[in-house]
């Protein structure tokens, strides 16, 4: 429950980055970058989430990233200038990114290896389900507030995860602390650097594809004539999409192997980008908007699975952590490639991250082997 009520706040907040900077009177270029400064937020934010939740618990870790995520969004709202938002969307980053390494903390907690991949998706099926949600209920506060009031109500939903989260057993736990030294991030990187430097960078290239997705569908959706809020909703009808396949696919990674989702979801996705510049008027970008859907959610959880099966048992809540920077500086990429595609012509960015995709899709063939062996990925 305080995932679901988060996300939803969330979800409404992240279609509407690059609308708000448009609505200030600024160009394309600089209206991706807003999900540019989303995703440097992420960076330091997933490192530490891991490194935190190492420390307090995960419990403990998730709450206080909800306060930070809450009050970047107020910021956002309050903005009056664009410097002031960006900071907003950079605060909404950090916090987000380490409410997702402290949540998967609790996860692999308890779980048990062959329900490892279902046990991932079905959290991430939860925050696709409340990205579907959000977005649906800011294209109807967008109609009579503005985007503005998109941000409020994210806020007010965050808050809502607090007392929801506040409220629960594991929030009343006494804080698990870490036994021995302290686990850094740089003896965790140097450990684990054969698998960080093949399979790893796959991963840095699928948030390139992930985050440049929330970017190009309203970006491109409004630059052939729709109006913004037309523009949430069809990212609304993408997520539709997106949060129907997440128990399938982690059934199929726990059963077949991880290639069976990684590859056909990092194809879709890539097909789906390079396709949305050929498309004009609502059906056509809709239709694009699907293949994206189509393909980020049979990748569901799948990043999470594939750290989960590298992780070191000793450090793995600080091992989350890294492994999520590394999504994090492929999401960062991916809007950034937008950007300056943009300042050439818009189609420009979206070919470069849709032909980073094609070359994921080889990486994940060459260092994922056949069946799934948790532990074991090809170095």
């Amino acid at each position: 429950m305080p995932t679901f009520l988060a996300e939803i706040g969330i979800g409404a907040i992240l279609p509407v980055l690059a609308l708000s900077v448009a609505d200030m009177g600024h160009t394309a270029a600089f209206a991706s970058l807003a999900v540019a400064a989303y995703q440097l937020g992420r960076l330091p934010g997933s490192a530490l989430g891991g490194a935190i939740a190492h420390r307090w618990g995960s419990t403990h870790a998730a709450m206080a990233a909800l306060a930070v995520i809450a009050a970047g969004s107020v910021l956002a709202a309050w903005a009056p200038h664009l410097a002031v938002f960006m900071v907003g969307a950079v605060i909404v980053g950090l916090g987000h990114a380490w409410y997702h390494v402290a949540r998967q903390g609790q996860i692999l907690a308890i779980i048990t290896p062959d329900l490892t991949a279902r046990s991932l998706t079905t959290l991430a099926g939860v925050w696709r389900i409340a990205n579907f949600i959000g977005p649906l209920l800011g294209a109807a506060l967008i109609g009579i507030w503005g985007l503005a009031a998109t941000y409020w109500m994210g806020a007010a939903f965050l808050v809502a995860a607090i007392a929801a989260l506040g409220l629960s057993p594991a929030a009343r736990e006494r804080p698990a602390r870490a036994d021995g030294p302290r686990i850094s991030l740089r003896l965790v990187a140097r450990e684990n650097l054969p698998v960080l430097r093949t399979l790893g960078v796959t991963v840095i290239a699928t948030g390139a594809l992930r985050q440049a997705r929330i970017a190009v569908i309203p970006l491109w959706a409004t630059h052939v004539g729709l109006s913004p809020q037309a523009a949430t909703l069809i990212y609304s009808i993408s997520a539709a999409i997106d949060m129907l396949l997440f128990y399938p696919a982690g059934a199929v990674m726990d059963r077949w192997g991880r290639r069976w989702t990684a590859i056909p979801s990092t194809l879709l996705l890539a097909l789906g980008t390079l396709a949305l510049p050929l498309t004009a008027g609502a059906t056509q970008v809709t239709i694009a908007a699907l293949l994206l859907g189509l393909g980020n959610g049979w990748g569901s959880g799948l990043v999470m699975t594939l750290g989960a099966d590298v992780a070191p048992a000793e450090g793995r809540t600080v091992f989350t952590g890294l492994w999520m920077v590394l999504q994090d500086v492929g999401g960062l990429l991916g809007p950034a490639l937008v950007s300056v595609g943009a300042l050439i012509a818009l189609p420009v960015g979206f070919v470069a991250v849709g032909g980073m995709g094609l070359a994921t899709v080889g990486g994940f063939v060459a260092w994922i082997p056949s069946m799934r062996s948790p532990g074991h990925v090809a170095e």
